[in-house]
């Protein structure tokens, strides 16, 4: 139950923040368009395979002409946040299971570790384990 609120928080935290980044640039190539945040955007366009979003400032046609590669310009105003968060979930999935069998393995390495360590501890004289004096 825990490691299942930790997962939920940290991909919506990651979920939220991609959101934030994707709608911060969006806007400045929409409001200004400078040279450097349209090659931001071109370039998530390209890696998320989307372009655009739906907007309630009304037209993006503009934006979106010169941002999305050649191939997506007829599906312009598909939501790019929707393709983001569907990335993102399918993935967290996997780093999660990554991450929940990693804790496993640690957790094992540190019970391994300290049955070793206090077999060693409290073993008195290992030197003369199997040697046996008759008297």
């Amino acid at each position: 139950p825990v490691f299942c609120t930790y997962r939920f928080l940290l991909s919506s935290q990651v979920e939220d923040s991609m959101m934030d980044v994707y709608d911060f640039v969006y806007e400045e190539v929409r409001r200004n368009s400078s040279s450097f945040r349209r090659h931001e955007l071109t370039a998530i366009h390209e890696a998320f395979l989307c372009c655009g979003k739906h907007s309630p400032f009304g037209d993006t046609t503009n934006v979106e002409h010169k941002t999305c590669p050649s191939s997506q310009i007829r599906n312009a105003g598909q939501d790019c946040l929707q393709e983001i968060r569907d990335f993102l979930r399918k993935h967290m999935d996997f780093v999660s299971t990554l991450l929940g069998v990693t804790i496993g393995f640690m957790v094992y390495g540190m019970i391994l570790t300290s049955f070793l360590w206090f077999s060693i501890h409290f073993s008195s004289n290992l030197d003369r384990k199997g040697k046996y004096i008759l008297r």
